[in-house]
C-alpha cells in the first residue's frame, strides 16, 4: 500500500532563536534583537530566516541603541507564526533595597512582596517555559545580573521609566511578541501594558493578603508534597 509522503520536518529552533524570530516579526522594520548570540543568527541566517542589513552606525550609546545587523525575511515571517510565543513573567521591584549603591537586580530588593513574587513566579518557571524579569519603576525590564543603584520610585511616579524604553528593552530582550503574566499590582501592570496590552494579571482586583496567598499557593505545593 502507498503512504502519502511524510511533510518536510522543520529544523528546530532553540527558545532564543524563536523568542528573536517572534519579536523580529512583530518590529516595525522587522531588525532581528541584538541579544541573540552570533552563532544563533548564523544558522537563522543560513535557513533563510533573517538576512543581513547594510552596516549601521557604531554603537556608541548602549545597546538598547545599537544597530541592527539582520532583518527578518518572508520566510521568516512565515516560521514565527508557526513557532510558539515565548512565554514572560514578570515581578515587581520593591521599597524595600539592599543598603548598598549599586547591586545586582537579584540583590538588590529584598522586599517581603518581591520575594514572594519571584518565588511564585521561579516556580512556574521552574520547567523552563518561562522567563522571569523584574519590571523596575526606575529601570524598565531587568535580569537577574543587570546591575543597578540604589533608588526610591514606585511605578506610576514622576521619573517611572517610559513606555519608550520599555519597548526598546523588550525588542533587545527578545520578549516583545511574548505572552506575558504580571505577579504585580496593579501600578506595575499598568505600566507592563503599554507595551503588551493583551497581558495576563491574575492579582487584578486582590487585595494585598489575597495576592500573598496566591503567590503561597504556588511555590509551597512542592513542599507539601514531599512531605510522609
Amino acid at each position: 500500500m502507498n503512504r502519502a509522503p511524510s511533510a518536510t520536518r522543520e529544523t528546530p529552533l532553540s527558545p532564543s532563536q524563536r523568542a528573536g524570530l517572534q519579536a523580529a516579526a512583530v518590529h516595525g522594520e522587522g531588525h532581528v534583537p541584538p541579544c541573540l548570540p552570533d552563532v544563533e543568527l548564523r544558522q537563522l541566517a543560513v535557513l533563510g530566516l533573517i538576512e543581513t542589513l547594510g552596516a549601521g552606525p557604531e554603537d556608541r550609546f548602549g545597546p538598547l541603541f545599537r544597530a541592527a545587523r539582520y532583518g527578518i525575511t518572508e520566510a521568516g515571517r512565515s516560521r514565527a507564526r508557526r513557532e510558539p510565543l515565548p512565554q514572560l513573567l514578570l515581578v515587581p521591584c520593591s521599597m524595600g533595597k539592599a543598603q548598598v549603591p549599586a547591586a545586582p537586580a537579584a540583590e538588590m530588593y529584598v522586599g517581603a512582596y518581591h520575594v514572594a513574587a519571584r518565588k511564585a513566579a521561579s516556580a512556574v518557571a521552574a520547567d523552563g517555559s518561562a522567563q522571569v524579569l523584574t519590571l523596575s519603576a526606575k529601570y524598565g525590564l531587568l535580569r537577574d545580573d543587570d546591575r543597578v543603584l540604589h533608588y526610591d520610585l514606585r511605578a506610576g511616579q514622576n521619573g517611572t521609566v517610559s513606555a519608550r524604553t520599555l519597548a526598546r528593552q523588550a525588542h533587545f530582550l527578545g520578549v516583545s511578541a511574548a505572552r506575558v503574566t504580571v505577579f504585580a499590582g496593579r501600578a506595575y501592570a499598568d505600566l507592563a501594558a503599554t507595551i503588551w496590552p493583551a497581558l495576563e494579571h491574575p492579582l487584578r482586583g486582590l487585595g494585598i493578603g489575597r495576592q500573598l496567598a496566591f503567590f503561597a499557593a504556588l511555590y509551597r505545593p512542592a513542599r507539601r508534597s514531599s512531605r510522609p
